[in-house]
């Protein structure tokens, strides 16, 4: 089986999550959990363009890349996270960041200078619809 010409495929549907809706906005996740990624994909799906990564490393390349209007992070406070923070505003500062991660007193003072790099801030566990009810009014402002 090779690719049909051109033509062939009209009116069949495309594979789930693979057309970009020029209208809607799009929002990048980014977890080591791949099946979180999978879980926060179909709850955003609906409404968004939804890109996910579990390469935290891909994510100033995707953020130029999908021209992402939201970002999701799912990681524990660290220096290396820090950093990756500083260089996503660097590149694009008025992207709105989400992070997700679960509190210890431990990492109190990273945790400060990351919500000073973010827009909010969800412990685990978190309530998704109080997430989701934030994704929309950081793309609604």
């Amino acid at each position: 089986m090779g690719i049909p010409p051109d033509g062939e495929n009209q009116g069949k549907s495309k594979p789930l999550g693979t057309e970009v809706d020029e209208n809607k906005k799009t929002v990048l996740i980014y977890s080591p959990d791949l099946n979180f990624c999978f879980s926060l994909s179909i709850l955003f799906q609906d409404r968004y363009n939804v890109v996910t990564t579990t390469n935290l490393g891909m994510l100033e390349r995707f953020v130029g890349s999908y021209s992402a209007d939201l970002l999701i992070i799912d990681a524990g406070p660290s220096e290396k996270l820090i950093e990756h923070l500083k260089n996503l505003r660097g590149s694009n500062n008025q992207l709105p960041i989400i992070m997700l991660y679960v509190y210890n007193s431990k990492d109190a003072k990273l945790d400060r200078v990351i919500r000073e790099r973010v827009d909010s801030v969800f412990y685990k566990p978190f309530e998704i619809g109080s997430v989701s009810q934030r994704v929309s009014e950081l793309l609604t402002d």
